[in-house]
């Protein structure tokens, strides 16, 4: 697979299951002018470390509430589907938005970094 053919989106610094929702990756979808809004059910393309691809979809974005002075975030997680297990996209794996996802266009469920 010729990942050149892909967006790339983000490396995984970090990962964790959520038991009834997935496992959602970090730092997710930057918020960075030129990245294309990403919607639920997005395909993608997860490289490992060890060269594995994997092909799977956006399942959810994650809602992040914050505590007074806490960091904010400048990338939006988000969960894949629960076949996948947090040990099968160790850190360091890139995420890719694949060449078959269909043109971005605004709805309620894209990642607006500035929402």
């Amino acid at each position: 697979m010729n990942l050149q053919d892909h967006t790339y989106l983000f490396t995984i610094t970090d990962r964790f299951a959520i038991e009834g929702r997935g496992v959602v990756v970090v730092p997710g979808i930057p918020w960075t002018e030129g990245t294309p809004n990403v919607r639920k059910g997005e395909p993608l393309i997860l490289r490992t470390p060890l060269g594995d691809i994997i092909e799977t979809n956006l399942q959810d974005i994650e809602m992040i509430s914050y505590r007074p002075g806490a960091k904010r975030l400048e990338a939006t997680p988000f969960s894949l589907p629960k076949e996948i297990h947090k040990f099968d996209i160790p850190v360091g794996t890139e995420v890719y938005l694949a060449a078959s996802a269909n043109e971005q266009t605004n709805s309620e469920q894209d990642v607006d970094p500035n929402a």
